[in-house]
């Protein structure tokens, strides 16, 4: 208020005749002004664009003072009544809430020259109203004897603001015959808040932090009114506002009040940080977070980068939550296979005595849907969530245990078959140790164990092959990297010793060694054929050819695959006791492999008069000497026994033919 007498003195002059008309004007023009004081509002609108006296959008305002704006479900307001207890200097307002309480904490500091004559002796810092310059306000009270700064008021909250305000009450200067008591100063400019004005009666700087009160001019209440705001804040950081008397002609108390204070708790907010502990599994591999969960809207990103970086890694800016509500982080890979990586996640939050709880831990695996996800529950407003997301890489080993038949089917499967130039055998899938799923198909029943090659005892996981449907016989086994650290190769085992063995035979190794490369997880099509019995390899055939044991070439006699029968005559094939019959066995491979360490054997038959079932007579090795390098049974002529072939390989889709010839004894046993 402008006038010629200040208020202050007029409160001073209560006891005083002289002027009292301009007084009582005064206190008139004060009356006036009072009714339009401002206090602290919210206004929620659909931006965040935070204006003086208002709660950004959507965030919580706590409120300490005679005037609370309205609480709205959109617009949450908590208050309380703003008190104190005269000459103290620091006071905690406390709201308790299940969330955990939020403290508003107020000191005064530096407090120096205070006048308690004014307002019925109270000493500073005191609450109340001044006539004609303060309204439900922490007040003070200051001689005037120099230029100095007068008091520092510190405000501070125990969480994470987004922002911090109230009133400054009757900032003004006065003057007197010829002489000025004082020209009052706030500046917030040390914790960066900033300050509104009045033009008629303060000036302010350009960064808009420090008001001063223009020489003379005195206002009534409410008349120059100013706001203090901060905006966002970590907890427990002392907003600071210093309270000036730049000019001090003589001396005359001022004062000035301060209400209406305020701060603001944003929603919960939620950062989710994507990281990957090792190298993509393939190459193309990019992760999608999505957090859904009430009115979310802007809800997901995905990667970018190769190898083990990660780009695009988060969220940021922060995804705004709602208080009580179930938050689900949900994690999938594009165009990959999210069961191709193991993961982990841990919230933290910055604000500081929050009862959010925060969790970690694994991931759930949804292999249906492909996705690991993990819930975030029961958040409150200030609550600043970060939950970092982590993939390690899994190791990958899959193949099938398959039916190699090379698409023959079991009616035209026959073990004594050995046209391998025509028919069904003339065949290059069959029995050839590679899966080809164009003609050959998974079986069922098998368990395939991945081991420690070194100790096959130590077993990191087992897994049995799918029994039905398209995917039979196929088997994935997935472990984490960290399970396999420090090895360069594992072993893959295939058994089926536990079930009927439909498929006796073997077309690939029962173990196959796998080694392990750097940066490489995905280890496929590791997979173990199998056969029926009637589609074995290896096919023997045995002729004979009677003759008069003295040739000299097996290869020009005449073999035959029937029987020989004996007879007076000797015609044909007959044979008679004391005759020879030569041999040829031939071992045909059908198979598309080899036959390693092939060992052929036969036994010579021999009479035994104890057992009925025995052969009549006995037969013995013959001349013509047989195929040097061929035999390694130690036999010579004349001796009964196992003739036995050497130990060799016989190559893929081969015949190989051995011969020998025998003496038959004249004398049958009875």
């Amino acid at each position: 208020m402008q006038n010629n007498i200040n208020i202050k003195e007029c409160i001073r002059r209560r006891f005083v005749v002289s002027k009292p008309l301009q007084c009582i004007v005064a206190a008139l023009l004060i009356t006036a002004f009072s009714s339009g004081v401002n206090s602290a509002h919210a206004s929620f609108e659909s931006t965040d664009t935070s204006t003086v006296g208002t709660c950004p959008a959507g965030h919580k305002m706590y409120y300490v003072g005679a005037n609370p704006p309205a609480s709205t479900q959109a617009a949450p307001v908590i208050s309380q009544a703003l008190s104190w207890t005269s000459g103290n200097t620091t006071k905690a307002f406390t709201f308790t809430e299940p969330s955990g309480n939020k403290v508003f904490n107020f000191r005064f500091s530096s407090v120096v020259d205070l006048n308690s004559t004014f307002a019925n002796n109270s000493t500073p810092p005191f609450f109340g109203s001044l006539n004609g310059a303060t309204t439900n306000a922490i007040n003070l009270l200051h001689d005037s004897p120099a230029a100095k700064t007068n008091h520092v008021l510190d405000v501070s909250v125990n969480r994470p603001v987004s922002k911090v305000g109230y009133k400054i009450q009757d900032l003004d200067s006065t003057g007197s015959s010829g002489q000025v008591p004082y020209i009052e100063e706030v500046d917030v400019s040390t914790s960066k808040g900033q300050l509104t004005f009045n033009n008629t009666f303060h000036t302010r700087n350009a960064a808009q932090n420090i008001v001063t009160a223009r020489e003379g001019q005195n206002c009534g209440a409410g008349g120059c009114n100013i706001d203090a705001t901060w905006n966002y804040n970590l907890a427990d950081v002392l907003l600071n506002l210093k309270h000036k008397n730049i000019l001090s002609q003589r001396n005359s108390p001022h004062a000035i009040g301060y209400s209406d204070f305020y701060f603001c708790l944003a929603p919960p907010k939620l950062i989710v940080e994507k990281r990957l502990n090792g190298t993509r599994v393939a190459s193309s591999d990019q992760f999608q977070i999505q957090v859904t969960g009430g009115t979310i809207v802007t809800n997901s990103f995905t990667t970018t980068g190769t190898g083990s970086a990660i780009s695009n890694g988060s969220n940021n800016p922060a995804l705004k939550l709602a208080e009580n509500t179930t938050y689900t982080v949900t994690e999938r890979v594009i165009n990959g296979d999210m069961g191709n990586y193991s993961a982990n996640y841990s919230c933290s939050n910055a604000t500081t005595g929050s009862t959010t709880v925060m969790p970690s831990g694994a991931t759930v695996y949804n292999a249906a849907a492909g996705t690991r996800s993990f819930t975030l529950a029961n958040t409150n407003y200030g609550d600043e969530i970060t939950c970092t997301l982590t993939n390690s890489p899994n190791y990958i080993f899959s193949g099938t245990v398959f039916n190699d038949n090379g698409g023959i089917s079991d009616a035209q499967a026959n073990d004594r078959n050995a046209v391998i130039d025509s028919g069904a055998y003339n065949n290059t899938n069959y029995f050839n140790g590679v899966f080809n799923p164009s003609v050959e198909t998974g079986i069922a029943a098998s368990t395939v164990s991945l081991v420690n090659c070194a100790n096959p005892s130590s077993v990191y996981a087992t897994q049995t092959v799918e029994a039905t449907g398209s995917g039979i016989g196929r088997y994935q086994i997935i472990v984490a990297s960290s399970a396999l650290a420090g090895n360069n190769s594992v072993c893959l085992i295939e058994n089926n010793s536990n079930v009927s063995p439909t498929y006796p035979i073997r077309t690939t190794p029962d173990r196959q060694v796998v080694a392990l490369t750097a940066n490489r997880y995905s280890y496929l099509n590791n997979d173990f054929g199998r056969v029926i019995a009637k589609n074995v390899a290896l096919v023997l055939e045995k002729e004979q050819a009677a003759n008069n044991c003295r040739f000299t070439d097996f290869t020009r006699l005449n073999y035959s695959k029937e029987a020989l029968s004996s007879s007076t005559t000797g015609a044909g094939v007959d044979i008679r006791p004391g005759q020879c019959i030569a041999y040829k066995i031939t071992a045909t491979n059908r198979a598309n492999v080899s036959v390693d360490d092939f060992v052929m054997q036969d036994t010579l038959q021999k009479k035994n008069p104890a057992d009925p079932s025995a052969p009549k007579v006995t037969s013995v090795l013959a001349d013509p000497v047989r195929v040097a390098g061929d035999f390694n049974d130690g036999l010579v002529k004349g001796q009964n026994g196992t003739i036995r072939t050497i130990s060799l390989t016989l190559p893929k889709r081969s015949k190989r033919s051995f011969y020998f010839n025998t003496q038959y004894g004249s004398t049958q046993s009875n």
